[in-house]
């Protein structure tokens, strides 16, 4: 990457870097979370910095190399799921004596929940009907919205920029590209899951991405600790792909609703958990270079995760 794309992803790395040492600081992950909402000079930085290392550096790659973007990755799985017989297929492979009602797409468009959006890059689809939000937009085509807090009821409502509430069983699609390793915290990461699962209609997709530039097998102990806790809400992981420089997942909303005691919502919210969560704070350097350590067996369960096996 060159220098000015390092100097852009550095501003974007240590804005996380500095939330996770402030959580292992104070322990209190409402407040760090909070303040970080409220530091107006920070999140506009971040903004304009994911703004144009998108832009200006990603949408290169996506040019030259298409098989590396997860604007790409995404789009691609849309089409298949909802235009090409995706759905109907792994509803036939779904296992379940349900009788499914009729998926109905509005104006023959895919509603789609894209939290922290920052630039709206899947605006340009028509075949989408895009709600891009983000806590602190780079472009006005943005909604001003704090996934983690907003309150969630039976209409979506919009004051301006302002997103103010999100309709539960709403949407066919949730994208979290590059959004869960921005929270400190598992716990929120687990929230943002729990929201997407409510805000989804039955059979719609949460579309994950987090970026990893090593090798597909060094954090799949990571991901399958992801995948086993969405299964117990009903997210079964049906797609999974390694890009050069990030992991793209497509999870199927198989179920309504589940409960769930305040011991397993801990136990669940606990597997949502990045590598960087382990590093002492202090030593920035580490974060670079280590990994979760994995066995034999996990390597050799993280190598069954590669793209031509199917799920």
């Amino acid at each position: 990457m060159a220098n000015d794309g390092q100097m852009l992803a550095d501003v974007v790395k240590n804005v996380h870097r500095r939330l996770r040492q402030e959580l292992y600081k104070s322990g209190d992950m409402e407040s760090v979370w909070m303040n970080h909402c409220r530091n107006v000079s920070c999140l506009k930085k971040y903004a304009s910095s994911m703004h144009k290392l998108a832009t200006e550096h990603w949408e290169q790659l996506r040019v030259y190399n298409p098989t590396t973007s997860r604007i790409n990755w995404t789009w691609s799985f849309l089409k298949y799921y909802f235009f090409a017989g995706g759905l109907q297929l792994h509803r036939q492979k779904s296992n379940t004596d349900t009788e499914w009602s009729k998926f109905i797409l509005q104006n023959s468009k895919v509603t789609v929940l894209d939290v922290g959006s920052c630039y709206n890059p899947f605006g340009e689809y028509e075949e989408l009907n895009v709600l891009p939000i983000d806590l602190y937009p780079a472009l006005e085509s943005v909604y001003q919205c704090d996934f983690l807090n907003v309150p969630l009821g039976k209409t979506t409502v919009i004051d301006g920029q302002n997103v103010l509430s999100l309709a539960t069983n709403q949407f066919h699609c949730i994208v979290f590209s590059f959004l869960l390793e921005y929270f400190p915290s598992p716990s929120q990461r687990w929230t943002c899951c729990e929201k997407a699962n409510l805000l989804l209609l039955r059979e719609g997709i949460l579309i994950i991405i987090t970026p990893d530039s090593k090798a597909a097998h060094s954090n799949s102990k990571v991901m399958r600790s992801w995948r086993e806790a969405l299964s117990v809400i009903g997210f079964k992981r049906i797609k999974y792909e390694k890009l050069q420089h990030a992991h793209c997942m497509a999870f199927r909303k198989n179920s309504v609703e589940t409960e769930l005691k305040a011991d397993d919502r801990e136990l669940l919210a606990s597997k949502m958990y990045i590598p960087q969560d382990f590093y002492n704070p202090s030593d920035s350097e580490n974060e670079e270079k280590d990994e979760i350590k994995f066995t034999e067996a996990e390597i050799a369960e993280g190598f069954s995760n590669l793209p031509m096996f199917d799920e």
